[in-house]
């Protein structure tokens, strides 16, 4: 197989960092569809908020009415209406506050229903992205930082949608609120403890941008933690082979360690900001105490004015502890969408527009014509290589790794593009092409066998599955895949993670199976028979006979065996073509390829 160059930093490493205001526009689309949701729920929150400020003021009512009235006998007045009797106002007092709570349990359900479906849209679009990325991008970037996109930081949007987003607007909302009654209460005290708002406000500005930036460290390592994971996992039998656990624990807790550290100064941060703001909340109650006694004593401010004043500023303290919180789960929040924003800006892989395009219904002809090629700039991996492919034939490709092999069938595929020089299907130009239609066309059987979690019909043919099985079944018996029958529940096997319970050799001859079922035009097999032992290699071998009959056929190999009663064989060495010519024919010329075949016959 190729050997890439090495990959430049991912995004975490690079440390890309989007604005508010970035972030805002880009989640926009997937917000835009249920903003109408969104303004329902702040206003039932607004609801909610309304309440929440007068349960203060009827508290007031009924110390200065009824419980300690300064006009006895008067009762009190509620929107306009008088009430003298006790046992009335409480009835009213409990239908409001029944009233409030089902409006708040109608703002939370709805609430979460919005963010629930923001989420799904979000999470949907991607994996729909990420599918369609290049393959240059995941040579860059682990599947393990991959997987935490999709997993914790779409976990974490989720928490800024639900618990987030529309309880900031309720908080600020009741803070605003708490104010103007306070000044409507007594407007001398209220503008005392309104000189303590700007200190608060900025020190949460600063606290905010302290927790952003730890939170982006906190995620880039978890995304490291689940890199390593999931690389001790697809390599665990090497780890335990090769007594090598000591070396990757020891790798493993130094990442753990450093999550550790940034989760710690999180802590220590947020640990800072909540008893400070506590601290303003109890000097503030101890001021309004201090200065509402005397009032009280001079009879400039009523008994039930004081109880509703301390109400309203543990009120209003509420909301900052609050929003000292969200705040807290906003910048985790928003780092992870500084993240998933981050993979979604990725372009995809260039699609080639249908217009003016040539339509392709068959491969009659592959031909590669001086074709220069590098995955990274300077650093060539394919060297003026030509060739020619006519249907009915094979073509063999043997060289050493990193020769250049695998990346003549990703340029063929379109996974990338050459530098220089044509490809020509049918003679016509490649990239004249729809990738779509050239893909359609082409089956391609790999080294390491893919099988995904399902029965067997529906990895053989996921469309046709349970609508056609003659056909599968077909496919089946032409691939050598009776064992399925005799071993297993036929179609209905059932295939688990890494193609358990199936041999290597069976996985390739499932693989073959869905190549038959396809029925494409080209069949590219990449070193199928790596990794198998004699018996399953001959049974392989005889399944891939038979579905290169009448097809063009691309063979890459190690071993020479596999190719020699191929039409054309190309030597590659560093790149470029170095021996070309039937198995005969090379075998004449007494040169390398001459070279390689009589060592793999000792």
């Amino acid at each position: 197989m190729t050997t890439k160059a090495q990959a430049p930093n991912s995004p975490e490493e690079n440390e890309i960092r989007l604005g508010n205001i970035t972030l805002a526009k880009a989640l926009w689309p997937f917000i835009k569809p249920y903003a109408w949701m969104l303004g329902l729920t702040t206003l039932l929150v607004f609801a909610v908020t309304f309440f929440e400020l007068i349960m203060p003021l009827l508290t007031q009512k009924a110390f200065d009415g009824f419980i300690l009235p300064v006009n006895p006998g008067t009762g009190v007045s509620l929107a306009g209406i008088k009430i003298t009797s006790f046992t009335r106002f409480c009835l009213i007092f409990a239908g409001i506050t029944i009233t409030a709570f089902v409006v708040d349990f109608c703002q939370t359900l709805f609430m979460e229903y919005t963010g629930q479906k923001i989420i799904l849209r979000l999470r949907s679009a991607l994996f729909d992205h990420m599918t369609g990325l290049p393959i240059s991008y995941y040579d860059k970037n682990s599947s393990g930082r991959l997987v935490s996109r999709v997993a914790g930081d779409i976990e974490n949007m989720n928490e800024m949608f639900t618990s987030v987003l529309v309880f900031v607007f309720k908080d600020l909302a009741l803070l605003v609120g708490i104010l103007v009654v306070m000044f409507f209460l007594n407007a001398r005290m209220a503008a005392t403890l309104s000189l303590a708002v700007p200190l608060i406000i900025i020190s949460v500005l600063i606290f905010s941008k302290i927790l952003r930036n730890a939170f982006r460290t906190i995620r880039q390592k978890i995304a490291e933690i689940n890199h390593s994971f999931s690389e001790g996992i697809t390599g665990i039998k090497i780890i335990q082979t090769t007594s090598s656990r000591g070396r990757f624990m020891n790798r493993f807790e130094q990442l753990n360690q450093e999550h550790f550290t940034a989760a710690m100064f999180q802590i220590k941060i947020f640990a800072m900001f909540m008893p400070f703001i506590g601290f303003l909340g109890v000097a503030s109650i101890a001021v309004i105490l201090w200065a509402g006694s005397f009032a009280v004593e001079n009879h400039t401010l009523t008994l039930g004015e004081l109880v509703a004043f301390l109400s309203y500023m543990k009120l209003f303290f509420r909301p900052l502890r609050d929003l000292s919180e969200k705040f807290n789960m906003l910048q985790n929040a928003l780092a992870s969408a500084e993240r998933i924003i981050l993979v979604l800006q990725q372009p995809k892989a260039r699609k080639r527009t249908t217009r003016n395009r040539s339509s392709l219904t068959k491969i009659e002809t592959i031909k590669f014509d001086q074709v220069n090629f590098s995955y990274t700039p300077k650093e060539p991996v394919l060297k003026q290589i030509s060739f020619s492919l006519e249907k009915g034939k094979a073509i063999g490709i043997v060289g050493q790794t990193g020769s250049g092999k695998s990346s003549i069938i990703n340029l063929l595929t379109g996974f990338y593009r050459p530098d220089s020089g044509s490809i020509m299907i049918n003679d016509i130009p490649h990239n004249s092409m729809n990738i779509k239609d050239i893909r359609s066309r082409t089956a391609l059987v790999m080294q390491d066998p893919v099988l995904f979690s399902g029965t067997v019909g529906e990895n053989i043919s996921p469309r046709s599955y349970l609508k056609d099985d003659t056909n599968l079944k077909t496919a089946l018996e032409k691939a050598n895949c009776n064992f399925i029958f005799e071993k297993f529940a036929g179609l209905d096997t059932q295939i688990r993670e890494g193609g358990r319970p199936l041999s290597s050799g069976e996985k390739q001859l499932i693989c073959i199976a869905r190549a038959f079922a396809f029925n494409p035009d080209l069949i590219i097999f990449d070193e199928a028979t790596s990794y198998m032992d004699s018996q399953s290699e001959q049974r392989v071998h005889d399944a891939m006979k038979k579905l290169m009959k009448g097809r063009l056929s691309i063979i890459i190999a190690h071993r020479l065996s596999t190719i020699r009663e191929c039409d054309q064989i190309l030597l590659l060495r560093e790149g470029k073509i170095r021996e070309q010519g039937s198995h005969r024919q090379l075998v004449s010329l007494g040169g390398e390829y001459h070279h390689l075949l009589k060592k793999e016959q000792i």
